[in-house]
């Protein structure tokens, strides 16, 4: 038995621990890629049982190294290539190595879409510990020359390649894990088996390639892996410094980035006319492609939670609201003169606001002479104080069955009014005033029609009216026909002011849209 003292004896055990560790490199590779098409709870023990056959493997292949030296003797002439029993097996294994990883390349290239198609079913245990041992067999050839080349002593040789095959099995799970937790490693992994069966196959047919370009090609690409592995990792670094904001931003960007190559499309280049024409849609435009409206649509959602209340809502200067201590008369001219659906109730001053209620409703009230204040309590306002967001407000929406909401500054007061409208059109964008631009005079050869909101003193100067023993709060063609009538006239009336007749086209409970205005021919008027 050799002394372990003796520093020659001990230098070259270690440097060749070191040299089989590194020669058990590729073969730990190759069963971190065979071992992944097994179910995960049989994964580890395929590695195990790969690394101990692969001592095996060594330990045998020591016993008959002195026939595996002699191998060099040719027993194949031909007029091209002289082979032996060395070479012979160098070339079947460099081919069944080379075949083996370029078919493992492509599974891995285009695993992703094999993975949608179809679930991936999972080899057989026992069919991997086989190929396994054999590329065991093929890998440990090297190792053994190594050892033989280096140690006379079998004790040592033997001793060394126990040793470090067992510090392969302690270390195998964390390369395993290394190399499946990132594709590119294993891509480079595959690249380098490649390189390794091209240069068996070249060695078996007497091209010799110098070990030197061999390690520098692979140390570069090694070097260029850990350059791109840093550089993910400061990636991943900054990404988890960042807040959720960020990452959906950043997220959302890149979608609409790889949007862009569509803007060529002619498609979107259409007139908005045609792109609004559903049939259009729906045949020719691509599922595929983010539609400009979307993009916006989510640039807009992202800027919501920066967006202030005072941004969206109307100034108290400009709300229109009631006055319950006024008389009904007052109170009816006003909801008759504005457009909103929902008014605020208060008492003499917006802070002291009673309730929001609809219009048309407060029109009924008031023509059945009902109590406004009891009616209004029914309807209490939601007031929502100016710190929140519009994110906040979401929620409220939940519960404010259609109402609109008053912003309250805790010193000013009530500063102004939301509609849930106002934040949908924070979300898509403004809409048309008017989906059709109807002009608020038609003129015809008989007759004219009137949108309810002409100005009274356009009419007198079109009619030639005579409106000087009319109420001198009446301003418009509405407020002149409900002061004729002493109500709203419905759709369908008729009403006669010297010398023409009024026929209502289209009007509702509280409101008169649109007004046919006809001459009568059968008398004469000076």
């Amino acid at each position: 038995m050799p002394s372990f003292l003796d520093p020659s004896i001990l230098a070259g055990l270690f440097t060749l621990i070191f040299l089989e560790i590194i020669l058990s490199i590729d073969n730990i590779i190759f069963i971190a890629i065979l071992s992944k098409k097994l179910p995960q709870d049989q994964r580890d023990k395929a590695q195990y049982t790969g690394l101990i056959l692969a001592l095996f493997m060594r330990c045998g292949l020591l016993f008959i190294t002195s026939r595996l030296v002699h191998l060099t003797k040719p027993i194949l002439v031909n007029k091209l290539f002289v082979f032996s029993a060395k070479e012979l097996i160098l070339l079947v294994g460099g081919i069944f190595l080379f075949i083996k990883v370029i078919l493992e390349l492509f599974h891995h290239t285009f695993n992703i879409v094999q993975k949608k198609k179809k679930p991936k079913p999972s080899s057989n245990f026992w069919y991997v510990v086989f190929q396994i041992a054999v590329l065991d067999a093929i890998f440990s050839i090297d190792s053994v020359m190594t050892a033989v080349g280096m140690i006379d002593n079998w004790f040592l040789i033997i001793f060394s390649v126990t040793i470090s095959t067992i510090i392969m099995i302690f270390l195998s799970k964390i390369l395993v894990k290394f190399i499946h937790s990132q594709k590119t490693i294993t891509t480079l992994c595959l690249s380098l088996l490649l390189v390794i069966s091209i240069n068996l196959i070249l060695e078996s047919l007497g091209i010799y390639i110098s070990p030197k370009h061999l390690y520098i090609s692979i140390i570069f690409a090694v070097f260029i892996e850990i350059i791109n592995q840093v550089k993910n990792y400061n990636s991943t670094i900054f990404k988890k410094n960042s807040t959720v904001r960020e990452k959906f931003i950043d997220d959302i960007h890149q979608v609409i980035n790889k949007n862009q190559k569509y803007k060529k499309n002619k498609i979107l280049n259409f007139k908005k006319n045609t792109l609004n024409n559903y049939q259009f849609i729906n045949n020719y435009v691509d599922k595929k492609i983010i539609h400009p409206n979307e993009i916006n649509t989510i640039i807009n959602i992202i800027k919501l939670g920066d967006t202030n209340l005072q941004e969206i809502m109307i100034p108290k200067e400009k709300i229109t609201w009631i006055n319950i201590n006024s008389n009904y008369e007052d109170i009816k001219k006003i909801i008759l003169r504005t457009s909103y659906k929902l008014l605020p109730i208060c008492n003499n001053q917006l802070n002291d606001v009673i309730g929001i209620v609809s219009s048309k409703k407060l029109i009924s009230v008031i023509d059945n002479n009902e109590d406004i204040y009891n009616f209004s309590t029914q309807y209490p306002p939601i007031i929502i104080p100016d710190t929140l967001n519009i994110i906040h407000i979401f929620h409220i929406l939940l519960f404010s069955k259609k109402n609109i909401f008053l912003i309250n500054n805790e010193q000013k007061g009530i500063e102004g009014l939301i509609k849930p409208i106002d934040i949908f059109k924070k979300i898509i964008g403004k809409f048309p005033t008017k989906i059709y631009n109807i002009p608020k005079i038609i003129l015809n050869p008989n007759h004219w029609i009137m949108q309810g909101s002409v100005k009274i003193r356009l009419l007198k100067e079109i009619l030639n009216l005579d409106i000087s023993k009319l109420n001198k709060n009446c301003s418009s063609l509405a407020d002149l026909l409900i002061e004729k009538c002493k109500k709203i006239p419905k759709t369908g009336e008729n009403i006669y002011f010297s010398p023409y007749h009024f026929k209502i086209l289209k009007s509702n409970s509280y409101q008169i849209h649109l007004v046919k205005i006809t001459k009568d021919i059968t008398k004469k008027y000076s």
